[in-house]
């Protein structure tokens, strides 16, 4: 078996431990690897040649990305989990105790178990290239960093900091590292040799030396004396934020509690033990499982073959309302040029405000400076006609969720633009081959569905029509992913995949309304499920005007299990309602603050209270039944993609691993008892698919054990 690690020492004892795992693009700390680290950290701390050694990798854009996560989801047994912890401690600290000056040179990603090898040695050296990214991201698989992590990082930029970048899993570049103290240095790659031979001299020199020590991280009054008040607001954040739903940031906080006056090698012991705890939890498994899952979707382009992508430099936005500039922000943000097109000036007045406002909020996290916003605003153009597309790209349709003006908009823009310019449309709900139907050249069409607000949701469904090209497919695939975004392909159906899946949820919740159940206490239900909002939250949100349109195309499309709640129809149609957009829903909306809408109240005047779990079980299984019925149809590759796809684009909790996920877990046998139940009582919407019933004949699972 080739080697992972490679010691060499030159004639002036500099030592160098050189990272290269073999049939690798990355370095990891598996076990192996570490047993190997061990044999060579033995054999150094007894030579007498070794003035100082250096860890460095040979990989590009990598120094060492983590421990291997696989060996991490396989633990399912606390003492196996808190042994393989333990081993990785004691090698790691080996660093720590050589008779020798140790230095991390970090050229690349160095995360989790890389970053914890850095924090053994004495110093740290980071550059400043694009692909270095430093950080212990491991509460995002539901666990801690197990190597000692938690506790050398406190002691070397102090409680509060560490706190902070552990908690959140921050990943931060080498800059923003030396400022915070987690490196000693951040230099241009190019400078780095130059760097590192002089900062060898330097640690070599004991006044020099002490110069680099005075500027570490000294503990303030607040840190010293009162940690319990950072710890007070933290947890107070967490439980904001998670619930408490989520147990490896409550174990963090737990963990530095009980660490503060703890010597080094009894609080890496506690860490072991939260550790080992933490890894065989479920939830640890379901978070797993989502990054193996955000791993492979990297990998997608959209196609089963290599493929040649359309160069996009000009693009344009036809449509100016929030999913719009919602778009035309994403691409002035990525340095595209794009024109706004809008028949009415003031919807393009709205959408520039709109596009301020989201630079604005960039600007306040110290993303980017104002000069770089205005830049990026110098990007966009705008125009109330078509003048100035003829030599787009790409243009993106974002007008109303109307299949006859986006068809006559296509042929206006198919008697300007370019042949090869591909046209792309944002409709949330309508089949994209059936609006390609009169186009002269209906391969360059391909549905980009952006989720409102774009510039915080991640998803985009990538749609094909039967004659779509798979260039333009792959075109927009590699243009999300430069924008930031997840794109995931689904198939061309009314709905897609996640207004499909989602509609019959919130449709569900209104019929319970309907039956006299309370508005407030199902949002509560829900929420107290792990959603981000509840059903008549998000409904309020998204805009009842939108969520109507899209149910009665649904509706259209699947008959009677799709039939919009009467409700529904009484508060678009007849209440004029539009959610929170007009300040009136099933909500009054003012500002940040909401109170139930009385005047919709009083449409029920029975009332029926359901148990917690009924109610629970009416949403979720009526998504459940329509989301295996997309994957008995083909419409989305697997069950890991379409986990990810509802959680990027419903908000699905995470940590119960996904829809399909949480059926699993649940057991398919009781999904398909409980679905029966459901549709003798309240109708045949509930009838579970024939995938499902199959599934639970066979004992068969949407995942491999």
């Amino acid at each position: 078996m080739k080697n992972t690690i490679n010691l060499s020492i030159d004639e002036n004892g500099v030592a160098e431990l050189l990272f290269d795992m073999p049939d690798s693009p990355v370095n990891l700390l598996s076990s192996n690897v570490l047993n190997e680290l061990e044999q060579h950290l033995i054999g150094m701390s007894e030579n007498k040649t070794i003035k100082i050694a250096l860890f460095t990798s040979a990989k590009d854009g990598i120094f060492i990305a983590g421990a291997d996560i696989s060996e991490i989801a396989d633990l399912d047994d606390e003492k196996t989990s808190y042994d393989k912890v333990k081993r990785g401690q004691s090698i790691l600290s080996r660093i720590s105790v050589l008779p020798f000056p140790t230095v991390a040179i970090i050229n690349g990603a160095c995360l989790g178990g890389g970053f914890e090898l850095a924090l053994s040695c004495d110093f740290r050296i980071a550059t400043e290239n694009s692909k270095t990214k430093i950080g212990l991201p491991e509460v995002n698989l539901g666990v801690l960093p197990g190597f000692g992590g938690t506790q050398r990082l406190k002691r070397l930029i102090g409680f509060s900091k560490s706190l902070e970048l552990i908690l959140g899993g921050k990943i931060i570049n080498g800059n923003k590292a030396q400022k915070l103290g987690m490196v000693d240095a951040c230099v241009p790659v190019g400078y780095l040799d130059f760097k590192q031979d002089s900062f060898i001299k330097s640690i070599l020199d004991d006044n020099e030396r002490s110069k680099i020590l005075s500027k570490r991280y000294k503990d303030n009054l607040l840190e010293k004396y009162l940690p319990n008040i950072i710890l007070y607001f933290a947890k107070k954040e967490v439980m904001k934020k998670t619930k408490g739903q989520y147990p490896a940031p409550l174990a963090i906080l737990d963990l530095f509690e009980q660490t503060k006056d703890v010597r080094l090698d009894e609080a890496i012991e506690m860490e072991a033990t939260s550790f080992a705890k933490l890894s065989i939890t479920q939830i640890s498994k379901n978070l797993i499982g989502l990054f193996y899952t955000s791993e492979a979707l990297k990998k997608e382009n959209g196609t089963d073959k290599k493929i040649k992508t359309h160069p996009i430099k000009l693009t344009a936005v036809v449509g100016g309302g929030i999913m719009g500039a919602g778009i035309v922000w994403l691409f002035s943000k990525i340095g595209l040029s794009v024109r706004l097109v809008d028949q009415n000036y003031g919807a393009i007045g709205n959408a520039f405000k709109f596009i301020n406002s989201a630079y604005q909020a960039i600007v306040k996290r110290r993303r980017l400076t104002k000069r770089e916003v205005e830049i990026k605003m110098g990007h966009i153009s705008y125009s109330c006609d078509y003048v100035g597309l003829k030599h787009a790209d790409l243009c993106v349709e974002a007008i109303i969720e109307n299949r006859e003006a986006k068809k006559k908009l296509y042929a206006n823009l198919e008697a300007i633009v370019d042949k090869k310019a591909i046209i792309a449309t944002n409709t949330s709900s309508i089949s994209v081959t059936s609006l390609a139907g009169d186009m002269k050249y209906p391969e360059r069409f391909v549905g980009m569905h952006f989720f409102n607000p774009v510039n915080r949701m991640p998803l985009v469904e990538i749609i094909a029509g039967e004659k779509t090209s798979p260039e333009a497919v792959a075109t927009v695939v590699e243009l999300a992913k430069r924008g930031g975004k997840i794109p995931i392909i689904v198939g061309d159906c009314a709905g897609f995949l996640v207004n499909r899946v989602l509609l019959p949820y919130i449709n569900e919740a209104i019929k319970m309304f309907e039956e006299g159940e309370d508005i407030e206490r199902i949002d509560k239900l829900i929420l107290d499920f792990g959603m981000p909002m509840g059903p008549f939250t998000l409904a309020d949100e998204v805009g009842l005007d939108v969520g109507y349109k899209v149910g009665c195309v649904l509706e259209e499309a699947y008959g009677k299990r799709m039939k919009v709640a009467n409700m529904f129809d009484i508060i678009y149609n007849q209440k004029k309602l539009l959610g929170k957009k007009a300040g009136k829903g099933f909500y009054i909306h003012s500002g940040k603050n909401k109170s139930i809408n009385k005047d919709v109240k009083d449409l029920v005047t029975m009332q029926h209270s359901y148990n917690s779990e009924e109610i629970v079980d009416r949403m979720m299984l009526v998504m459940l039944n329509e989301a295996s019925r997309c994957l008995e149809e083909g419409v989305i590759k697997n069950a890991d993609y379409l986990d990810m796809a509802l959680i990027l684009g419903t908000g699905f909790p995470p940590f119960r691993g996904g829809l399909m996920r949480y059926a699993q877990n649940r057991g398919i046998n009781n999904v398909v008892v409980t679905l029966h139940r459901l549709a003798d009582a309240y109708g045949s919407r509930f009838e579970p698919c024939e995938l499902l019933i199959r599934m639970a004949k066979n004992n068969e699972n949407f995942f491999e054990e």
